[in-house]
């Protein structure tokens, strides 16, 4: 059991950091604080609230009582069932937000923010009241707080210094060609933290899932790029 709570740690607030770091080292065209703070926003949507969010719906409506143990609560409760819609809500505007740049990206961050905060004080509470020490009850509380405290630093900092930058047509276009990777790296994620715990290899697959997830979203970014020089050109 703490294999899985580990595993989410390492999946959905960790490895998003590392593929991010990643992204700006490798990438010629990441080069402004603006550009970077971007990339570290749109993994942290796409994975840490996205693919997050999606993979507790999936737990909590589908894996009920194996996410109640895990925690250390009573199994049964129908209050999971809308536990689960709430993570589904929360993950599908992850989602969309990563191609956002407006109110929206703002308050997805606060949904996920209301929701990770008043998680985790529930958490503490047991653990106060009852000394439940389970997994669910205390891992859980790191990406809770960490993921919210980092998307409302990136954004405080993108709008307090280089918001005239990121409304440019220039900035525009190169977030519209990183897009793709962020998002297919949340579904390889996803699909590969599934597989992983079908076979009893969560942190293997997980990282498999994400690296097959950022191949093809460069694959389609190159593509894009591509067919923007060519257009660029006929129109000179």
């Amino acid at each position: 059991m703490n294999e899985l709570f580990l595993a989410r740690l390492f999946a959905y607030s960790i490895l998003p950091l590392l593929l991010a770091t990643a992204h700006i080292l490798l990438s010629k065209e990441t080069r402004s604080v603006a550009q970077r703070i971007e990339i570290f926003t749109v993994y942290l949507l796409a994975i840490s609230v996205g693919a997050n969010g999606l993979g507790g719906a999936f737990g909590h409506l589908f894996l009920s009582d194996l996410v109640a143990e895990g925690i250390g609560w009573s199994t049964g409760s129908p209050f999971q069932l809308e536990m689960g819609f709430a993570n589904l809500l929360i993950g599908v505007l992850g989602l969309m937000a990563v191609g956002r740049r407006d109110g929206f990206r703002t308050a997805v961050i606060i949904a996920t923010t209301i929701l990770g905060v008043g998680a985790t004080l529930v958490h503490l509470q047991d653990i106060a009241a009852h000394g439940n020490l389970a997994p669910g009850n205390t891992i859980q509380n790191i990406s809770n707080l960490l993921d919210p405290i980092l998307l409302i630093g990136l954004s405080w900092w993108s709008a307090r210094r280089f918001e005239g930058e990121m409304v440019t047509a220039v900035f525009q276009q190169w977030q519209m060609r990183q897009q793709p990777i962020p998002g297919l790296a949340a579904a390889g994620i996803g699909m590969g933290f599934g597989i992983g715990y079908a076979v009893g290899a969560l942190f293997v697959w997980t990282l498999l899932g994400a690296l097959v997830g950022v191949g093809l979203g460069l694959s389609i970014s190159r593509r894009a790029g591509q067919a923007a020089a060519g257009l660029l050109v006929e129109q000179q």
